[in-house]
Formats: structure tokens, C-alpha cells, sequence
């Protein structure tokens, strides 16, 4: 283990490489590296890259002569994703403020962290960043309604916890009109502006797992810490609301619906 990373950190970044990202994200990094267009030689960025899955994906795009470098500001995701892949340079970083140099790179692409960032800041900075007719590709969750399990999850805990709770469960699906995310990279200079919608689905042990994910690690970090009494009694309801969703293996999935955007640096 790192010396300087925290158990507790460690332990969040496997957990989440270990069950988000076979049943989220790992199905959307071919998706991203085709619309970024990575090839053999390329110097490529993945911003936001948590454990890095989709930086994984780019490694062997661009062989040996190329270069992945991943940029993430959790150090407990970067350290994960260290003992996973050394091949891929990981740096701690912002979206906002990339430790990287001016035009360094042919690719930037990120999935699933622009909703966090300042839109207009991270867009000047993966501008900045690209080399003349560096290409862009970014994926964002469609809106809630069009991610159902989400809709059912997001109700009951409006019902059983606050509306706080639900609307902490919205953020990752707050960019579903995509000129949310196209006017900002317009404004910093990107041109060729593309969006495609595209759906895939989500494959979890149980309904159960994916909710008390949520409520024992995505709630708290929006200071809305639940009992485990109050966390069995949203599991429980879930049981229900989330049934049409389970398969006869007892396994969950669900479906999942995002845009991704590309675009080019003139």
C-alpha cells in the first residue's frame, strides 16, 4: 500500500474499481477512445480517471510510441489505479488546473466527471491542454429519467430519507441537455462540436448493492450520514421498488443512458 495514502482512501478506490466499474463504467471506455479517436503514437489524457479503467483502454490504442497519462484528484483512486496499470502516468490534478504542460497532448477524453467540474474553467484547461487538431471526447450521464433505476431510487429517498438525500443522488445525471456541456467547450474554442446518445445497461449483484452503495458512500459525501437502521429501511423498500429490475439469478440490471461528446481543437 502507498505510505501515503490512508487505508480508508485504499479501501474506497477498490471498492470502487471493484464494483462500479465492471457494472458502470468499463462499458463506455470503448465508446469514449473510439470517439476521441486514438491511434498508435498518440499522447493521450484522461481527465478525472479514477481508478482508471478508461485510461486502460487507451494504453494499448496508442502502443508503445504513445503515452496515457491519467489525472485525478482522489490520491486513493490514483493509488489504485497505480498498482493496476504502471504503464499509465498518474498525477494528482483538477480539472480546473491540469499539471500538465500547454499543447501537450493529441487526446483529451473523460468519462463521467464533468458533471462535477466548473464547466468553463475545465473546458479552457482540455483547450489549453490539446495540441493544434487535438480531438476531445467527454461522457456524460443522460438526465434521470432517462437511467429508470434511478428514478425509483431517487423517489424513496425523497419519501424515506429528504429531499436533500434524492437530490444528491440527481448530481451525476445533472447534464442530460448535452448544451450543457457543448456550449461551454464552444466557448473555450473547440469546434466540430458532435453528440451522440447512446444506451447500454448496468449489471450488479442484487438492487440492493447498488443502493446501499449509495447510501453508505456516495450520501456522505454531501454530509447525509444514515443510521443502519434507516439504511435497512430504504434497503427494504428498494427490495420492491427496484423488483421489475432483478433477474432470476437474483442479479440487477439496469438501464443506463449517456451522451458523449467529441470535438476538436482548431
Amino acid at each position: 500500500m502507498d505510505a501515503d495514502v490512508s487505508k480508508e482512501l485504499m479501501d474506497a478506490g477498490r471498492g470502487y474499481e471493484d464494483l462500479f466499474v465492471p457494472a458502470l463504467f468499463a462499458p463506455w471506455t470503448g465508446p469514449v477512445a473510439d470517439a476521441a479517436g486514438l491511434k498508435p503514437g498518440d499522447q493521450v489524457l484522461d481527465l478525472a480517471c479514477g481508478t482508471g479503467v478508461l485510461a486502460r483502454n487507451a494504453l494499448p490504442r496508442v502502443g508503445n510510441s504513445g503515452r496515457v497519462v491519467g489525472v485525478d484528484p482522489g490520491p486513493g483512486m490514483l493509488a489504485i489505479a497505480a498498482q493496476i496499470e504502471p504503464g499509465v502516468e498518474w498525477l494528482a490534478g483538477t480539472a480546473e488546473a491540469l499539471p500538465v504542460d500547454d499543447a501537450a497532448f493529441d487526446a483529451v477524453i473523460s468519462q463521467f466527471g464533468m458533471m462535477f467540474f466548473d464547466r468553463v474553467a475545465s473546458a479552457g484547461e482540455m483547450f489549453r491542454v490539446l495540441k493544434p487538431g487535438g480531438r476531445l471526447a467527454v461522457a456524460v450521464w443522460n438526465s434521470v429519467a432517462a437511467n429508470p433505476a434511478y428514478v425509483d431510487i431517487t423517489a424513496l429517498l425523497e419519501e424515506l430519507v429528504s429531499p436533500a438525500a434524492a437530490e444528491a443522488l440527481r448530481v451525476p445525471y445533472s447534464l442530460g441537455n448535452p448544451d450543457d456541456v457543448t456550449g461551454p467547450l464552444a466557448g473555450a474554442g473547440f469546434s466540430d462540436i458532435t453528440v451522440n446518445t447512446m444506451s447500454d445497461s448496468a449489471r450488479f449483484p442484487s438492487a440492493r448493492v447498488l443502493v446501499e452503495a449509495d447510501l453508505r458512500g456516495w450520501l456522505p459525501l454531501f454530509d447525509i450520514v444514515l443510521t443502519d437502521a434507516e439504511i435497512e429501511t430504504v434497503l427494504g423498500a428498494a427490495d420492491e421498488r427496484l423488483a421489475g429490475f432483478v433477474e432470476a439469478s437474483g442479479e440487477a440490471v439496469f438501464p443506463t443512458s449517456a451522451h458523449i461528446v467529441a470535438a476538436r481543437k482548431p
